[in-house]
């Protein structure tokens, strides 16, 4: 089978960045079962909106030059100015098979409940408008959730549905490995309740930890059945969640188990989270993701029900080689082979949930979420 030829709209390509652990593997290939493996399509043209990352993140300075351009050079890869000459490689229309939009770090605002407002949806409707105007639809795949607002998200998985896009979306943590080796929720189990573990900021990891506890979750007996409420808490109000017994403490101690912890961590763990969310599901599973930052530094997740229990670590690799991130890369080059999402049946709530929760922070209320109603099968063996 020729190679797909496909276009990456990229907003920034410095070292270690999403483009790089996901763009360079399509462009130069990844290891794979103990050898260099050739990418399964083409890279023939790259959008590149920002140039390298610098300026004060975080409290740090930091300057992170562009990798990207020399990367593209190298590999003889055109760049274009625009989205849409990126898709026509310069002379119209739609001359690729697929399109990856990478909307992860570059210089961009932050609004009031500390989302960075990357341009995904943008992007994407500046790729969707150019295969409107050609008449052709190609698969895209977007990195990390679809967009910082659900009001974007929707539309863009409406518009994809509407038109016959195919649409991946999503990050490595589902993917990536599993200590024990291989643990995942017995397929069709019945499940009660959930807790998962994480760190970092609340938008960008909180998806992080809401999407690793869905990749558990939907697989419990019925599929996904939807999310019909969510709840935000940070500081006092997270404290006070871990106290009244918001967030089952029996889970919550089984997925600390898995990290090699001291007494003050542990304490810091269990009384000074720095954010949570509580979900409740539309078949009556009780889910809560708490934000351990400044205890431990990682992903787990404690799952029961009344047959099964499960507790697992996921493990992600440093760098340079940030090897979980290979095997998104090759979902992603399923998508575009096949013209079908590897996941066609898989809304993922997490998409949905995680812009959600964040409006709920300011207030402390629990908000109704009636329209993150998703009825799914998992496919087996996901």
């Amino acid at each position: 089978m020729e190679r797909p030829r496909i276009a990456l709209i990229i907003t920034t390509y410095f070292d270690a960045s999403h483009a790089d652990v996901i763009g360079t593997r399509l462009i130069q290939g990844y290891p794979w079962q103990g050898t260099l493996h050739e990418p399964r399509v083409e890279v023939v043209s790259l959008y590149l909106e920002q140039l390298g990352d610098c300026g004060c993140r975080d409290g740090a300075v930091r300057d992170r030059p562009d990798i990207g351009v020399d990367i593209a050079r190298n590999a003889g890869v055109p760049m274009f100015p625009t989205v849409a000459e990126a898709i026509g490689l310069g002379r119209g229309g739609v001359q690729v098979d697929g399109v990856v939009i990478i909307g992860e770090h570059g210089d961009y605002e932050d609004n009031v409940l500390g989302e960075k407002l990357y341009p995904r949806r943008r992007l994407f409707d500046a790729a969707v408008s150019t295969m409107i105007s050609a008449g052709r639809f190609v698969p895209i795949f977007n990195d990390k959730h679809l967009a910082w607002s659900y009001q974007d998200a929707r539309a863009m998985y409406e518009t994809a549905q509407r038109l016959g896009i195919p649409l991946l979306a999503g990050s490595s943590i589902p993917l990536a490995w599993r200590v024990p080796t291989g643990a995942r929720w017995r397929l069709g189990a019945p499940m009660s309740d959930i807790v998962a573990v994480g760190h970092g900021p609340l938008e960008a990891y909180g998806f992080h930890n809401l999407e690793g506890m869905q990749a558990h979750a939907e697989r419990r007996a019925g599929g996904e059945s939807g999310v019909v409420s969510v709840r935000g808490l940070s500081g006092a109000d997270a404290a006070a969640a871990m106290a009244d017994g918001s967030v089952d403490r029996d889970l919550f101690e089984s997925a600390l188990s898995v990290f090699d912890l001291d007494d003050d961590q542990r304490r810091r763990a269990r009384t000074q989270p720095q954010d949570v969310f509580l979900v409740t599901y539309a078949d009556g599973l009780r889910a809560a993701a708490v934000n351990c930052t400044g205890s431990l530094t990682g992903f787990a997740a404690s799952a029961r029900g009344p047959e099964d229990e499960l507790t697992c670590r996921t493990w992600l690799q440093g760098g340079p080689e940030h090897g979980h991130f290979i095997f998104l890369t090759r979902q992603i080059e399923s998508l575009i082979r096949s013209g079908r999402s590897p996941l066609s049946r898989r809304t993922n709530p997490a998409h949905r949930r995680d812009p959600r929760c964040l409006p709920a922070f300011p207030t402390r209320r629990r908000r109704r979420t009636s329209h993150t109603r998703a009825e799914h099968l998992l496919p087996a063996g996901w």
